[in-house]
């Protein structure tokens, strides 16, 4: 009876760490996706990025932004916005300032 019971313990967890493990990478993928929509739209809801173009990629909860603005105040608050948003667990922030055109 003792064996049974091992046995039936054994394959119940086996099952559970299968159906986990088959579950696991389509729920991060998810997440991802919730997590880059609500980044777009955090940024495109400050008032201060209206003119910014940035881009964002999420994986695993980490968020990279890139693009360009005018100004460093704006790279700082694209990454403080970002960086608020539910589900974000770091920040690689790759904006860069806009080239301007000097006049001599």
């Amino acid at each position: 009876m003792t064996l049974q019971r091992s046995l039936a313990v054994l394959l119940l967890a086996a099952s559970l760490c299968a159906g986990a493990a088959a579950a696991g990478p389509q729920r991060a993928a998810l997440d991802d996706e919730a997590i880059f929509a609500a980044v777009e739209q955090a940024l495109q809801g400050s008032r201060s990025l209206l003119a910014a173009r940035i881009t964002v990629q999420s994986r695993d909860g980490f968020v990279t932004l890139g693009g360009s603005v005018d100004t460093v105040a704006e790279i700082a608050t694209a990454g403080r916005v970002a960086s608020r948003v539910r589900g974000v667990t770091g920040i690689n922030n790759e904006i860069r300032i806009n080239d301007r055109h000097w006049r001599a």
